[in-house]
C-alpha cells in the first residue's frame, strides 16, 4: 500500500482501538448507574469499533505467525515495563498524583508478568496443553493455571478475577 494509506490505516487502527476501550468504560459506567439499555448500546458499538480495528490490523499485516506475534508481544511488554511505565511513574510522583502513580505501578508490575507468560509460551510453543488464565479486574494481573486467593499486585480478593475463555 501507499505510505499515506499505511499511516492512515495505522491511525485508524489506533483510533478504533481507543474507541473500543472508551466505549467499554462508558458501558460499565452506564451499567453502574442503572442504564442497562444504554450500556448495551455502548457495548454493541464497542464491538463494532473492535471489528474496524481488526480489519485495519489485517490490512496492515500486523498479525503475523504466532511465533512472531509472541516475540513482538514479549519485546513490547519488556519495553513498556522497563522504559515507559518507569517514566510515567516518575512524572506522576513529581506532580504528586498518587492515584496515577499507583495505576502506573500496577500496570508496570503486571506487564512484567505478561512478558514472562509470553516467554514461557515461546519456549513451549509446540507443546500441547490447556491452561486457564485469570485476570484481576482491579489491576490487570494475569495468573496462569491458578486462581489466586488474593492478587499479588493490588491485594484484590479472588472474586475480582475473571476467567478467560
Amino acid at each position: 500500500m501507499g505510505r499515506r494509506t499505511d499511516r492512515n490505516l495505522y491511525d485508524a487502527y489506533v483510533g478504533e482501538s481507543k474507541a473500543h476501550q472508551r466505549l467499554k468504560a462508558f458501558a460499565k459506567k452506564a451499567e453502574e448507574e442503572g442504564f442497562k439499555q444504554i450500556a448495551k448500546l455502548f457495548r454493541a458499538i464497542a464491538e463494532a469499533e473492535a471489528v474496524h480495528a481488526q480489519n485495519h490490523i489485517k490490512l496492515l499485516g500486523l498479525a503475523k505467525t504466532t511465533q512472531e506475534n509472541l516475540r513482538y508481544s514479549f519485546k513490547r511488554e519488556l519495553s513498556i515495563n522497563e522504559v515507559t511505565y518507569p517514566q510515567f511513574i516518575k512524572e506522576a510522583e513529581e506532580e504528586q498524583i498518587s492515584e496515577a502513580t499507583t495505576s502506573f505501578s500496577y500496570a508496570r508490575d503486571v506487564e512484567e508478568g505478561h512478558a514472562k507468560l509470553y516467554k514461557q509460551a515461546l519456549e513451549h510453543l509446540l507443546k500441547d496443553g490447556d491452561t486457564d488464565y485469570y485476570v484481576c479486574q482491579m489491576c490487570g494481573y494475569t495468573s496462569d493455571g491458578i486462581l489466586p486467593e488474593e492478587c499479588p499486585i493490588c491485594a484484590a480478593s479472588k472474586d475480582k478475577f475473571s476467567k478467560i475463555k
